[in-house]
């Protein structure tokens, strides 16, 4: 693995998880969208197993931090939708290919960062958050990028209750996963191993996320919920396409 860090790929890898843990620090979410595609491209052994083991962890210090500011109504409307989505999500996996599905989500996820920009507002009611937890697990459990539907409808909130919430959502999120994974014979101790050799670099991006942090909590939040949420739609289209 030191021969592995050593090399552009490494270097490029080690670079994405800084960035990924800055990011999921300061927002509470954007983890997987900017570090999977590049660890799956460099060694695909880093998706889905290793990359869900570090988001929960950097999520869990997320949600430790700014645990005051968990909502728990929405914390728990949204994790009861993604719950249901689980096994919707599984069923639809063989009626198309993972492209098709990317391909759709994709697009529904920028014509979404549209209506915002041309004056929708989704408010984080009850009803809000257990549809986006739904979206956002069958998102998640298809693509591995599941964040969008949860951002979007926490745009017009304040930053300390979407990152803290957010956060909280995604370590249950990835326990979920792992136990499905592992149920399912696909995780096991070679990813944790593999896990733990990244993890720092992702939490070193975290411990430095308090920049991101006040400007999120400056009234950034949708500005910063539009962009992240328009990159993954890109980045869906473009696994999709290419």
């Amino acid at each position: 693995m030191i021969d592995v860090l050593l090399s552009w790929p490494g270097l490029a890898a080690a670079l994405a998880l800084v960035l990924a843990g800055a990011i999921q620090g300061s927002t509470g979410f954007g983890f997987n969208m900017l570090a999977a595609p590049v660890l799956a491209i460099i060694n695909p052994a880093f998706v889905p197993g290793p990359m869900l083991a570090m988001a929960m962890v950097v999520s869990a210090g997320g949600m430790v931090r700014e645990w005051s500011d968990v909502n728990r109504p929405d914390l728990t409307f949204a994790l009861s939708g993604r719950l249901l989505s689980a096994g919707a999500a599984a069923f639809c996996l063989g009626l198309l290919s993972q492209s098709a599905f990317e391909a759709v989500f994709g697009f529904g996820v920028l014509f979404a960062v549209a209506l915002s920009l041309l004056g929708l507002r989704i408010e984080a009611t009850r009803m809000s958050m257990f549809l986006a937890g739904t979206l956002s697990g069958f998102m998640g459990t298809l693509t591995s990028i599941g964040a969008p539907p949860m951002a979007m409808v926490y745009q017009n909130t304040g930053g300390a209750r979407m990152r803290a919430t957010l956060n909280a959502f995604f370590v249950v999120g990835s326990i979920i996963s792992i136990g499905a994974l592992w149920l399912a014979g696909g995780f096991g101790l070679s990813d944790i191993l593999l896990a733990a050799t990244m993890l720092p670099f992702a939490l070193f991006g975290f411990l430095f996320s308090g920049w991101g942090k006040q400007f999120v909590d400056r009234g950034q939040v949708k500005m910063v919920v539009l962009l992240v949420s328009a990159a993954s739609a890109v980045i869906l289209l473009a696994r999709a396409f290419l």
